[in-house]
């Protein structure tokens, strides 16, 4: 049988169990009249308060919108907030109470990765310490591929015709490379992604020459100079060697340091 103090912990694990994204709200402190204690927890998913409370009311409403507020953003957040019961919730206690907010999204950053190639591959192959879902995309047939694809692999991959296509489905907070077999299908893929905009990264593989051409080629298509700022090219730290694996742990490094970057 559970501890009570921890029974907050059983509902977090079974929530997280059905991957249900949700945001932990704590009292942290208190001051004068207040409903319940320092430590005091409730947890609120999509649809409203899902274990525990806070001490109902007013009080509870407002956090509850607040931590719906941060679900909303689809992105992991964590916050104080400061509520004063009079003023701010119209409650006759007249204390103060202070709040943390914790969201728990349940799943992992994806990397998109267009072109299953050498690097491609040997890129997708360092998910498990990405700590992401790498997905690769390549117009070919997986018999057309070279190298082969390993039985075991740790990414998914899809076979499309028009992978230009795909961008508009992704995330909002994908991470996107692309290094495809044909610089044609690069291009028509980095103009897909730059007219969506908004990507937290959006790579390209190739050397300075490659992107001074293709930054004249968007420019014809009429994007700006602040449009092709948010492309990187060439990818990766450092000044890595051309044999794949070493181009594909310089590219991990670099995306691991934004995937950090992006969750504090």
């Amino acid at each position: 049988m559970s501890d009570p103090a921890s029974a907050w912990l059983d509902a977090l694990g079974s929530l997280r169990d059905r991957a249900e994204p949700v945001v932990v709200v704590t009292v942290t402190h208190t001051k004068g009249s207040t409903p319940r204690d320092p430590g005091a927890r409730m947890i609120v998913d999509r649809q409203g308060v899902a274990w525990g409370t806070i001490g109902g009311g007013r009080l509870e409403q407002l956090a509850t919108e607040r931590a719906q507020a941060l679900l909303a953003e689809d992105l992991p957040r964590a916050c104080t907030e400061r509520v004063p019961l009079a003023a701010s919730a119209g409650q006759c206690c007249g204390g103060e109470v202070t709040l943390f907010l914790e969201s728990f999204l349940w799943r992992k950053r994806q990397v998109v990765i267009f072109g299953a190639g050498h690097v491609g591959q040997a890129l997708a192959g360092l998910a498990p310490w990405l700590d992401a879902e790498v997905l690769l995309v390549d117009p070919r047939e997986e018999r057309e591929l070279v190298p082969r694809l390993p039985q075991a692999r740790p990414y998914s991959i899809r076979f499309v015709d028009a992978p230009e296509g795909e961008i508009e489905d992704l995330a909002s907070d994908a991470l996107v490379l692309v290094m495809t077999h044909s610089h044609p299908l690069d291009l028509e893929i980095l103009v897909s992604a730059l007219r969506r905009g908004g990507f937290p990264y959006l790579g390209l593989i190739g050397s300075q020459r490659k992107w001074a051409r293709f930054q004249n080629l968007l420019r014809q298509r009429g994007f700006t100079d602040e449009q092709l700022a948010t492309v990187t090219c060439p990818i990766g730290v450092g000044s890595p060697s051309k044999e794949p694996h070493q181009i594909a742990l310089s590219v991990a490094a670099e995306l691991s340091s934004i995937l950090r970057r992006a969750t504090r």
